[in-house]
C-alpha cells in the first residue's frame, strides 16, 4: 500500500467520475455543462469559499492540518458532533502526539484515552491503522487511505483533500444536506442507492470545478461541511443567512423540508441488564466504584463496566437502585443498577471471578476505558449518592466476597 510501491495506481474516484458521460437535461440534479450553468456554479463556489474564510469555526485540526491530526479528527468525527470531539481530540493529541506514539501504545491504553467517546471500534481501528502506517508510511492517495482500518470513502476523501490537497469528493451527512438541497434531490423520490450515487457524482464534479477556479479542494470540501454543520441543518435550516441561497433549487421550489428526506428508521435491539454498583470511600473521602474489564468474546470486549455479581450477605449495605436508558449503535439499553455500600475488609473476587480483571475507580471520573453504559451508570449513581451520603459513610466493618 505504500506510496513508494511499484504497482500502477487506479484512477481516483474523482477521475473515474469525471470520465463518465453526463446526461443532459433541465430536471433537478442532472449534470449540466452549459456556459451559463458553469458560470453560476463558479459564482456559487467562490461565494462559498469566501464565506468559509470569514465564518469558519476555529478547530485544532484546521490550524495544523497534518495527515496525522486530520486522520485522528476525521475518525473521531464519525457519528459524533464537533462539540463532543474537541476535548477528546486535545487529550488524545497530548497522550499520542504522533503516529509512532499511537502505534507503540497498547490497545487498552488507546481505549482508555477514548473512554466516553463511544463507538470503540474506531479506537481499535486507529490503533491498527497506526501500526500499519508506521510500517508502510502515510498513504498519499485516496485509494491507499481506503486500505487503512476504519477508513471508508468519505473519510478517505476528507483526509486526501484536507491534508494532501487532492481533488477528491466527500459525502457525509452535512454535505449530503447541502448538495441535496442545492440540487433539489430527495431520497424518498429517487431511492437510497440512486440518491447517493447522484450526490457522489456531483461532489466529484464540483471539487474538480473548484480547483480549476483556484479554490483548493481543502477549502471547498471543508466549506461544504461547515455549511451543513452551521447553517443547513436538517430541521430549521438558516436559509436567510446561507451564502449560496440563490443557487439552492430546493429553496426556490419550496422543497427544503423534502430534501434530503428522512432515512429508513433503524431497527432497534432492546437490551435489559442488571448490574451491581459496589461503592466505597477512599482515604481522601472520594467515592470509588468496583468495575471489571469485559472479557474477550463478550459484547464490548476490552471496555470496563459494572459487575453482574452482587456482594454476599453481610458484605455491604443496600443503597437502593437506579435505572438508566441509553443507546449504543443499534441497541436500546435499559439498565437496573443496584447500589451497595461496601463494608471495610470485604475481599474479592471468588474463584469463579479470578480470571477477570477488576479495579476500583473514581465514581465521577472513571480512569479506565469506560463503556458508554458505565459512564451513564456512574453519572446516575453519583447523583443519587449525592443525596444519600450516609449510605456510604455508614457502612460498618465486615467480611464477604463476590457471590
Amino acid at each position: 500500500m505504500s506510496s513508494q510501491g511499484s504497482r500502477p495506481s487506479k484512477p481516483s474516484i474523482s477521475e473515474r467520475q469525471s470520465q463518465k458521460c453526463p446526461k443532459k437535461g433541465s430536471q433537478p440534479g442532472v449534470l449540466k455543462f452549459s456556459s451559463q450553468a458553469s458560470q453560476r456554479q463558479d459564482a456559487a463556489i467562490l461565494t462559498l469559499a469566501q464565506w468559509f474564510h470569514k465564518s469558519a469555526r476555529v478547530l485544532p485540526w484546521r490550524s495544523d492540518p497534518s495527515l496525522y491530526r486530520v486522520w485522528i479528527s476525521e475518525i473521531m468525527l464519525q457519528q459524533t458532533q464537533v462539540v463532543t470531539v474537541l476535548p477528546y481530540f486535545e487529550r488524545f493529541m497530548s497522550r499520542f502526539p504522533n503516529v509512532e506514539a499511537l502505534a507503540r501504545a497498547s490497545e487498552s491504553e488507546v481505549l482508555e484515552a477514548w473512554a466516553g467517546l463511544g463507538y470503540y471500534s474506531r479506537a481499535r481501528n486507529l490503533h491498527r491503522g497506526a501500526q500499519k502506517i508506521v510500517a508502510e508510511g502515510f498513504p498519499q492517495s485516496q485509494r491507499d487511505w481506503l486500505e487503512v482500518p476504519g477508513v471508508g470513502p468519505y473519510t478517505a476523501g476528507a483526509i486526501s483533500s484536507i491534508a494532501l490537497g487532492l481533488p477528491e469528493p466527500i459525502l457525509d451527512g452535512n454535505v449530503e444536506r447541502v448538495l441535496s438541497r442545492v440540487l433539489a434531490l430527495s431520497r424518498a423520490e429517487m431511492g437510497e442507492a440512486a440518491f447517493k450515487a447522484r450526490l457522489w457524482r456531483w461532489s466529484a464534479k464540483l471539487v474538480l470545478r473548484a480547483q480549476r477556479i483556484r479554490v483548493t479542494p481543502s477549502d471547498f470540501n471543508q466549506a461544504l461541511m461547515e455549511l451543513g454543520a452551521t447553517r443547513c441543518a436538517f430541521r430549521n435550516p438558516e436559509c436567510d443567512s446561507c451564502p449560496i441561497r440563490e443557487a439552492c433549487q430546493a429553496r426556490r421550489l419550496n422543497r427544503v423540508d423534502a430534501c434530503p428526506g428522512k432515512k429508513k428508521p433503524k431497527e432497534w435491539i432492546r437490551v435489559e441488564e442488571v448490574r451491581h454498583a459496589w461503592v466505597r470511600r477512599n482515604a481522601q473521602g472520594g467515592l470509588e466504584v468496583l468495575v471489571r474489564e469485559i472479557a474477550a468474546g463478550e459484547w464490548r470486549a476490552g471496555l470496563w463496566d459494572l459487575p453482574e455479581q452482587s456482594p454476599s450477605l453481610g458484605a455491604a449495605v443496600s443503597g437502593g437502585e437506579v435505572h438508566t436508558k441509553h443507546v449504543v449503535t443499534r441497541h436500546r439499553i435499559e439498565r437496573t443498577i443496584k447500589i451497595w455500600s461496601v463494608k471495610e475488609g470485604v475481599s474479592f473476587p471468588t474463584e469463579s471471578a479470578r480470571l477477570q480483571r477488576w479495579a476500583w475507580t473514581n465514581l465521577e471520573q472513571p480512569s479506565v476505558a469506560a463503556s458508554a453504559s458505565l459512564m451513564k451508570s456512574c453519572k446516575q449513581i453519583a447523583l443519587v449518592l449525592g443525596t444519600k451520603r450516609s449510605v456510604v459513610s455508614g457502612a460498618q466493618s465486615g467480611g464477604g466476597e463476590l457471590e
